[in-house]
């Protein structure tokens, strides 16, 4: 009976460092996962704000926009303050007959444990047709 305790106890000690890793790689790419998600919801949330503004006003669809996207990280924990590891970029182009607005977004990605390989940054792009078209 000795020697089958002392076999559990040995097949526990070689068993339990892979499971560690295979929780800790679960947990961190679901927060990498998590946190992509939270800027690509930003993106969409950003963008669409922009497109629906007129562009006659004064205060303008970009900039409008940009600091849309920036509460909605900061709402979802992801901070990005000016000079905060975030950087959000939007711009209108024409596009043959049609105005669109590009977002884009990169964040400094954090990683919960850090013991593995993930990207240093989060991107994303997202564009989007203008609701209001110039007159051609």
């Amino acid at each position: 009976m000795k020697n089958r305790r002392g076999a559990s106890a040995l097949e526990f000690a070689l068993t339990l460092p892979i499971v560690m890793v295979v929780l800790t790689g679960i947990l961190e790419y679901g927060w990498f996962l998590f946190q992509l998600s939270n800027v690509v919801h930003a993106l969409r949330d950003g963008t669409r704000i922009g497109v629906t503004v007129p562009l006659e006003d004064d205060e303008g669809a970009v900039p409008r926009a940009e600091a849309h996207a920036r509460a909605v990280l900061d709402g979802l924990g992801v901070p990005c303050t000016d000079g905060g590891g975030c950087i959000v970029r939007a711009n209108i182009a024409v596009a043959g007959d049609v105005d669109t607005m590009t977002m884009s977004i990169e964040v400094d990605y954090t990683p919960i444990v850090g013991l593995l390989p993930t990207p240093a940054l989060l991107r994303g792009d997202f564009t989007m047709m203008m609701q209001q078209q110039t007159e051609s």
